[in-house]
């Protein structure tokens, strides 16, 4: 029921228009959900003033924002909310894979799925999605969709729907390929040979396990 509840809102929100918000409108400092990373700080989060709206309702703050549970509460400079599992893997399937056949998202979805259960990576699907690692002073993101912001921008698609109910599918259990059970990663060797013509990332060593459509799909041993 909750996932349906979840459609209904994708469906019929559409994009927040400022246009429409009331005079009582206010808007936090920062807006978002922490990250705990297995082997680095935990991050924040923070969702562009797109994703959400604020209003004032007597002392207290209520947000509305894509992707993550309803806020009412005492106002902080910084709202920590809860997001939504379903919706930040439609995202992540949308912007790493849209194009490509629904054989081909699926897989992409199962790589974060099998990652939770990896003790390597971290052990909820948001947090796998968000997971980052530090070197000095950079940040390395592990889906270049949260660099670019890609991730942010799925959920205006009118497609979204549709990754959605796949994102629930395989929440579920349906839609996983067993071919796939040890997938960890996915790369485009088109796209990754066009920069890196000498094959010295670090994917071209990771066994393949499948290839569907663009995207090769490997494991880590």
């Amino acid at each position: 029921m909750a996932w349906l509840m979840l459609l209904f809102i994708v469906l019929l929100g559409g994009c927040f228009d400022n246009n429409t918000l009331p005079s009582n409108y206010e808007k936090p400092v920062k807006v978002g959900f922490w990250i705990h990373n297995l082997n680095a700080p935990k991050t924040f989060i923070e969702l562009p003033p797109s994703m959400y709206v604020a209003r004032k309702i007597d002392n207290n703050i209520a947000v509305e924002a894509k992707g993550c549970e309803p806020y009412l509460g005492t106002p902080e400079t910084v709202l920590v909310l809860k997001p939504v599992p379903e919706f930040w893997l439609a995202s992540l399937i949308w912007a790493e894979s849209r194009g490509e056949p629904l054989q081909g998202q699926a897989a992409v979805g199962q790589v974060i799925i099998n990652r939770v259960k990896d003790p390597r990576f971290n052990n909820s699907i948001i947090d796998v999605i968000f997971e980052s690692s530090y070197s000095q002073t950079k940040t390395y993101w592990q889906f270049s969709c949260v660099v670019d912001g890609q991730l942010f921008q799925a959920w205006q698609s009118l497609d979204f729907p549709n990754f959605i109910t796949l994102s629930h599918s395989l929440l579920s259990g349906l839609m996983l390929d067993n071919d796939l059970n040890l997938a960890l990663g996915f790369f485009n060797p088109t796209k990754v040979q066009s920069y890196d013509p000498l094959k010295k990332n670090w994917v071209w060593q990771q066994p393949i396990i499948k290839q569907i459509a663009n995207h090769a799909f490997f494991t880590i041993p």
